[in-house]
């Protein structure tokens, strides 16, 4: 089930640069709030996020950490190739081979699906990506047949020091020049694994949750560390739905819990958090848990714990706008993005936030 929202995002609309580097604090950036009762849309700043929820509510965070997961290095015979990182298996990893445009050009600067084609890697090969780092292909993946699978001479602390090194982070062409790994870090950020940061998350500052703390709203965090955004292949990009690693800790589950049973509303930092949740729900609770989730939540799906989303602004087709569907009708999403469109927000990793609040707690 798609969501049915289609619209036309202008290029200039998504934000190439952090906040920082437009001479805003990462807590200055606008947040559009969606009443999930009345569908009704206010304008605020995200530094007024505290005081949008009520004493006694409860936000969940992603603790993952970003990987420098684009790794520019070349192939068995020669050939400069791109390997972007889609998530781990094991002593294996999932990841998508891009070819490299052969003007020396920067090669995040062209579209996924548009990059120049590269010939099979075959299983067996080995590709290095620099001083320490190497890998060999495994072969194809079996339901994404853009990704093939890798494993890395390396493993642990090791791979890590050597990922570090080698690699950048994942960038797409709406981001004209590099940017530091920092700059695609939460103040969450502990768990090193996801290939893409948990975005929804970046606006949080020592100052919100010093100002969350005094409002009487609570903070937990779970792990899921995310894969990326796109293969280059629609059709994969529409079907495949990865198996992202999580963890939904005690002191969280407890914390969820003990909101729920008060009364309070659990929002959601992120779609991995919503995805993490409810893969751990069981008759409206949330059990301490950990493992690998393949959950998609689509339009029409009742929610068992997750009252509230905090989330960016997602493109047209993408599959987190089927999430946003569980929590508001169709014509509500449409009028939301209509209005975030006309009153010139921002979209992606760098840009605004949205905000689905829960009803009031009555």
């Amino acid at each position: 089930m798609r969501s049915d929202v289609s619209f036309t995002l202008p290029p200039e609309l998504e934000a190439g640069a952090p906040p920082e580097a437009r001479g805003l604090r990462r807590d200055r950036v606008r947040l559009l709030v969606i009443d999930r009762a009345t569908g009704a849309a206010e304008h605020h700043r995200f530094d007024e996020l505290p005081w949008l929820l009520d004493p006694g509510d409860l936000l969940v965070v992603n603790d993952s950490r970003t990987l420098p997961a684009s790794l520019p290095g070349r192939t068995g015979s020669g050939i400069p190739v791109e390997v972007r990182l889609a998530g781990r298996d094991g002593d294996r990893w999932a990841a998508l081979p891009l070819g490299v445009p052969a003007d020396g050009s920067d090669p995040a600067l062209v579209a996924t699906d548009a990059r120049p084609p590269l010939p099979p890697l075959e299983a067996g090969e080995r590709l290095r990506f620099g001083p320490g780092l190497a890998a060999t292909v495994l072969g194809r993946h079996e339901e994404a047949p853009p990704l093939v699978w890798l494993r890395f001479d390396a493993s642990g602390p090791a791979l890590l020091e050597a990922l570090h090194r080698a690699g950048h982070p994942v960038r797409y062409a709406y981001v004209p020049r590099a940017w530091g790994l920092h700059h695609y870090q939460t103040l969450f950020a502990a768990a090193p694994g996801s290939v893409e940061m948990a975005s929804a998350g970046r606006p949080f500052t020592v100052q919100t949750l010093q100002d969350l703390r005094r409002r009487g709203v609570g903070l937990a965090a779970v792990s899921l560390h995310a894969g990326l955004s796109t293969y280059g292949d629609r059709a994969v990009d529409r079907d495949f739905v990865p198996a992202e690693p999580y963890r939904v800790p005690p002191s969280t589950a407890r914390a969820v819990n003990r909101c729920l049973a008060t009364g309070g509303r659990v929002v959601a930092v992120g779609t991995t958090v919503v995805r993490a949740l409810e893969t751990a729900a069981v008759d409206g609770a949330v059990a301490a848990t950990s493992g690998v989730t393949r959950l998609r939540v689509t339009p029409g799906r009742r929610l068992e714990v997750v009252g509230g989303l905090l989330t960016g602004f997602h493109e047209p087709e993408a599959s987190h706008l089927d999430m946003l569907g569980a929590f508001v009708a169709p014509e509500t999403l449409r009028a939301a993005y209509d209005t975030a469109l006309r009153s010139g927000y921002l979209w992606h990793e760098f840009g605004d936030v949205c905000l689905l609040r829960p009803a009031g707690r009555g």
